[in-house]
């Protein structure tokens, strides 16, 4: 039976209902009636309401259905030749596409096509140390929160379970979860390009590949910077920053001065590596761990001689697929050319120069939906040049700390 009609045999039941009620004497048939009609009212009403809520279920999925089928729409129109053609026009002309960035009606962004969009996340891929070895999650949406358990792998009991038999207590080892908010923190590439160039355009010296491929180098600078310096503010939060977060595990030194020089002096030694290898890392990461090391810093350790011989040779194996060809102490080393600014401040100033350990575990990365460009005509139009603003959203944080060694080196 449909709605409408369950709620006109509602309306005649309590028409009869109402009839029986206004009756000053009953007879026993009459009465025996209102019980039917009552039962009846009681078994509709349920029926109804059962009813109004598997259609208001059917209308959230066919609105879910709807919007997902958008989406679909969206990417397999990107992924379009044609849509490829107007986004080239664009960028010579301003034109817009038929399709604009979904985030806002009113945007002037435009999505890269799909084809372009790929081979900007490759790029990101193969030339990124922190998007291989970090915990990386792309596409996501909404307001991201980390949750992770803060239990270092010594907290767990090695003890097997014992039966609860009133003598003996069973023993448990409670997880204790904790939460980091990420918000989208904006990254804005940019290039320009004069009104010459674009005059110049042709099939072969197509401009739009051109501003994409300038976009998605510093696409790839501006994300690998953000996760290995970042500061936290206006920026993600880079893993060299430092971290004085409970559980995790330190190798400390103090500097003679405030140079970076001298930083690297005090804590790059035989000694200090050792203990972040040996002492500090904990031996359930041993298996899966890497170094992350600037370039200053890597040269100074390969610099390290006993007897006037390197007592650090770069091996040619590499222990993990991806990984730079040497090894530091038996785990892969990845060598940066990116570093947080140095802290040049007295006594109280503090750098991190090397991380050790499984990152994966101990540091997390998020970026929002796809890459957009803008063109601006306006900003520079005096000098004759245009601007492509690209826009992306990312951050990054610290997790399972207890899983990183940090070598924190204080100034004098």
């Amino acid at each position: 039976m449909k709605l409408s009609e369950m709620f006109e045999t509602r309306k005649a039941l309590v028409a009869e209902r109402d009839s029986i009620l206004a009756q000053d004497a009953m007879s026993v048939e009459v009465e025996a009636r209102g019980h039917e009609v009552a039962n009846e009212l009681g078994k509709l009403d349920a029926e109804i309401r059962a009813a109004q809520v598997r259609e208001r279920f059917a209308s959230s999925s066919a609105i879910e259905n709807t919007l997902k089928k958008t989406e679909e729409r969206s990417l397999e129109y990107r992924d379009s030749k044609k849509y490829e053609m107007q986004f080239a026009n664009y960028l010579r002309t301003g034109q817009m596409p038929e399709q604009r960035e979904l985030i806002s009606t009113a945007s002037s962004s435009i999505l890269i096509p799909k084809l372009y969009e790929d081979a900007v996340l490759k790029y990101l891929s193969a030339n990124s140390i922190m998007r291989n070895l970090g915990d990386l999650r792309t596409g996501v949406q909404g307001y991201q929160a980390l949750r992770y358990s803060t239990l270092k792998t010594a907290d767990y009991t090695a003890a097997w379970t014992q039966p609860d038999t009133g003598s003996v207590a069973a023993t448990a080892a409670d997880p204790l979860f904790t939460e980091v908010a990420l918000a989208p923190v904006l990254c804005l590439p940019k290039t320009e390009v004069s009104h010459q160039l674009i005059a110049q355009s042709d099939p072969g010296f197509p401009v739009e590949q051109e501003v994409l491929s300038h976009l998605q180098v510093q696409l790839s600078k501006n994300l690998e910077w953000g996760y290995i310096g970042g500061t936290g503010t206006n920026s993600p939060t880079g893993i060299f920053t430092v971290n004085s977060t409970t559980g995790i595990n330190i190798t400390t030194a103090t500097s003679a001065s405030t140079t970076r020089a001298a930083a690297i002096t005090a804590g790059v030694t035989v000694a200090k590596l050792s203990e972040m290898r040996y002492t500090k890392l904990p031996a359930a990461y041993w298996g899966s761990s890497a170094w992350i090391l600037p370039q200053d810093v890597y040269a100074t350790i390969a610099g390290i001689l006993v007897n006037g011989v390197p007592i650090f040779v770069p091996s040619a194996d590499a222990a993990l697929v991806g990984a730079a060809p040497f090894t530091l102490m038996g785990l892969p080393v990845y060598v940066t050319e990116y570093l947080p600014a140095h802290v040049a401040t007295g006594s109280t100033g503090k750098n991190v120069l090397a991380c050790l350990g499984n990152i994966r575990e101990a540091f997390a990365m998020r970026e929002w939906g796809s890459m957009s460009v803008t063109r601006d005509e306006y900003s520079l139009s005096g000098t004759g040049r245009i601007r492509y603003q690209g826009m992306m959203f990312a951050n990054s944080n610290f997790t399972r700390v207890n899983a990183l060694v940090q070598l924190q080196v204080t100034n004098a």
